[in-house]
């Protein structure tokens, strides 16, 4: 541990677990959760988590980002881990120490180290969401991105304001992970992180899943809009859609086809709601067209490797 609050901590305290790489500065992320706590009345009571992770040189110097974050003057926790153990497993580390600082144990936040948290009161807003839903497992704010370099996706502004215009605030059906700044109850995020680590699939993709099989809801809310590193050449957009697909497919193996029904009502109503725009609903459509594609691609592959495993268990009969 390079840090770890001078005082105890008290048991309403919220951890949030911030993942951080070493290509990532989390210092506006804090900055930003932050200034959401404090809007809060009362202010929502936090510890931030960081747990640097890689064998290369983080992007801000370890020494440096401690010394800035006690200026900040709340409580946070620093640990780095000297090794390229990936994403879920620091989120793990995490949850660990959150454990070991007797924080909240009905509640957790996870934060994105490149997130930027946008809305009012965020954490609060999704307190009140949680308490006021027993069935709800989780609950992020929604990545929404103010210019798209390539075409209008799911996630752009101009997407998200239309739907507004139709219908008021936009709730999708499932958790943008760290990146939409997510509260979650505590046991269903343990479990589908724990989960992830053994499918080897991604965080946010993980616990919807896993939190719809069980018959329980999740959402992100574009009431609280959020910002994130955007995918600014189609190379990175496919490399991520790409990930998240085969995250998406493990999963439909695991907990069948029925979780991924709330997504494509989604799809179909939106669709149904920009057609009056012509030029976004056909941008929208080529967006879609080319992940269909990914997800063609990802399945092939998927089917690959379970027709080879076939092979070598009959082979080994």
């Amino acid at each position: 541990m390079l840090h770890t609050p001078r005082h105890e901590m008290r048991s309403s305290t919220l951890p949030i677990v911030i993942p951080v790489g070493p290509d990532h500065d989390p210092r506006p992320a804090i900055a930003s959760s932050l200034r959401a706590a404090a809007e809060a009345s009362p202010r929502t009571q936090t510890v931030h988590i960081l747990v640097l992770n890689g064998t290369r040189a983080p992007a801000v110097d370890p020494g440096v980002l401690v010394k800035e974050l006690k200026e900040f003057g709340s409580d946070f926790a620093v640990a780095r881990i000297a090794d390229d153990v990936g994403y879920i497993r620091a989120v793990l580390e995490g949850l660990g120490i959150a454990r070991r600082l007797r924080t909240r144990e009905d509640r957790v936040g996870f934060l994105d180290a490149d997130a930027i948290l946008r809305g009012t009161a965020h954490w609060d807003v999704l307190e009140t969401a949680l308490s006021s839903e027993p069935g709800l497992d989780a609950i992020s704010g929604m990545v929404i991105h103010e210019r798209c370099e390539l075409w209008e996706t799911p996630s752009s502004q101009k997407f998200i304001q239309a739907l507004e215009r139709a219908q008021g605030i936009v709730s999708k059906p499932y958790i943008q992970g760290g990146a939409g700044g997510t509260l979650a109850r505590r046991p269903a995020f343990e479990y589908a992180a724990r989960m992830a680590l053994d499918l080897g699939t991604l965080l946010g993709p993980s616990l919807s899943a896993s939190s719809l099989a069980a018959g329980r809801s999740i959402r992100a809310t574009s009431q609280l809009p959020c910002g994130h590193t955007p995918r600014t050449t189609l190379d990175e957009w496919l490399t991520s859609v790409t990930a998240y697909e085969k995250s998406w497919r493990q999963l439909l193996t695991v907990f069948g086809s029925d979780v991924e029904r709330p997504w494509r009502d989604f799809l179909r109503n939106a669709e149904e709601q920009v057609k009056s725009d012509p030029v976004l609903s056909r941008s929208l459509a080529e967006c879609q067209a080319l992940r269909q594609r990914v997800v063609h691609d990802v399945e092939q592959e998927h089917l690959g490797s379970l027709n080879e495993s076939e092979t070598s268990l009959i082979a080994s009969i």
